[in-house]
């Protein structure tokens, strides 16, 4: 499978993505023989079902920018963008059971619709673009913006979360926030917004949120920005240390202040990170300094293998 490539932008205080997709996520997922090791087992059954059965490969939207008409996409593709949002979410030990609110469908639409149509992303797009509208321009406010990709595909270009600007992962973080329960979307062939201001109760909530998470996790779904959170600790004095197979692993830090975005955040880019070998990989980190946590240090082995 191919690499995506994707280029992350800021504007206005939240953040934005441009994606541009360069491989095709209809491709199964393989054993190369039987397993002794259940965890594993759940982990590629789980890649398999959820996260390659949630790519989509028409979206069936019916809009036009042409006539700005926002038009729908399927209920297959309504279903795929959750059960790929659920599956990240199940990851990370989180709530899995989130649904789409059927009454942002239309405002999500339009607001898919003007960035398609101008070839562009804005968190305050001005009146005077192309298929314009009061409407259009609140779903941008509060959505996650995508561009160059649709539907599930974007969800992981928002995991990703990639970039000059995206520093903070606030893509990722609104979509692995503790409290949410729902979320919802629009989407054209080229573009998506995943509205991410619903905000509930906490539901499942595990010690931390960490991406990539504890455990066995597919190398495809290993960015270069990891992260681990806290709803409500403070990171501004912590520290975070890396051992894998070659001893200790070279990294910075890159945010740890509390940004808004979602639950508060400590994000950094390890060096070197090993996600090509046929063999699994174990990564141990460590997370000290934490403060307003039931714990000022935690350690976890995260284990990357070849679906």
């Amino acid at each position: 499978m191919r690499r995506r490539i994707y280029t992350l932008l800021v504007l206005s205080g939240l953040l934005f993505v441009y994606s541009c997709s360069k491989d095709d996520e209809s491709e199964p997922a393989t054993s190369t023989g039987t397993s002794s090791n259940p965890e594993r087992d759940a982990a590629l059954s789980d890649y398999t079902t959820n996260y390659i059965g949630s790519a989509v490969s028409s979206t069936g939207w019916t809009g036009s920018t042409a006539t700005c008409t926002a038009g729908s996409v399927s209920q297959a593709t309504k279903n795929a963008v959750i059960q790929r949002i659920n599956y990240f979410r199940r990851m990370v030990g989180l709530n899995d059971q989130c649904v789409l609110d059927t009454t942002l469908y239309a405002q999500e639409q339009e607001t898919a619709l003007i960035m398609s149509a101008n070839h562009a992303l804005n968190h305050n797009p001005p009146n005077t673009w192309t298929c314009w509208t009061q409407t259009a321009a609140n779903g941008a406010g509060a959505s996650n913006l995508a561009l160059g990709s649709n539907s599930s595909a974007s969800v992981t270009a928002f995991i990703n979360d990639f970039g000059t600007g995206n520093e903070v992962a606030g893509h990722r973080r609104w979509i692995l926030h503790s409290r949410k329960q729902k979320f919802s979307f629009g989407s054209t062939n080229d573009a998506m917004a995943l509205y991410v201001f619903l905000n509930d109760t906490n539901t499942v909530v595990p010690e931390y949120i960490a991406y990539p998470p504890k455990g066995y996790v597919p190398q495809t779904l290993v960015f270069g920005r990891w992260s681990f959170g806290i709803p409500n600790a403070s990171f501004a004095s912590a520290t975070v240390s890396m051992t894998g197979p070659s001893g200790n692993v070279p990294l910075t830090i890159v945010s740890s202040t509390d940004n808004g975005y979602g639950d508060n955040t400590l994000v950094w880019e390890p060096t070197g990170i090993d996600v090509s070998n046929t063999a699994d990989v174990a990564y141990t980190v460590t997370v000290s300094g934490i403060t307003g946590a039931a714990a000022s240090s935690y350690t976890y082995t995260v284990k990357i293998f070849k679906p």
